[in-house]
């Protein structure tokens, strides 16, 4: 299969998986609004496990919002034809990782250089 064909097939996985997240992301809210509308009851462990619920389904939700702009810039760089350039190299992005990471911007040399960088150039020590 050829590059192009490889990246129209990524292209496809990232707008079902976009589709899917918006889908949960909906019924997430649908659960988060019938959690705050529900009668309270007094006793301290379900309150407890409501507020837990609540902050369980905000969290996720949170996690599907990030997830959908990652999938858009993704889909914005296929648009503009940079999808799988590195942003720090210019090489082209191995499939294989793209397969993997389809929100990647940098090749995995780049990407190891880059996290070391954002941790202070420190690379962490194996414990003996």
């Amino acid at each position: 299969m050829t590059r192009g064909n490889e990246l129209l097939r990524i292209r496809e996985l990232l707008q079902r998986r976009r589709r899917d997240i918006l889908n949960a992301n909906e019924g997430a809210q649908r659960e988060l609004t019938a959690l705050k509308n529900q009668d309270r009851d007094p006793e301290y462990e379900e309150n407890a496990q409501a507020e837990l619920a609540d902050y369980t389904l905000s969290s996720l939700m949170e996690s599907q919002r990030r997830e959908i702009m990652l999938i858009d810039a993704a889909l914005r760089r296929m648009d503009t034809g940079v999808f799988g350039t590195c942003v720090d190299c210019g090489y082209e992005i191995p499939i294989e990782r793209l397969e993997a990471l389809p929100f990647a911007i940098r090749c995995e040399e780049d990407a190891t250089r880059h996290e070391l960088e954002m941790r202070g150039g420190h690379q962490a020590t194996p414990s003996i």
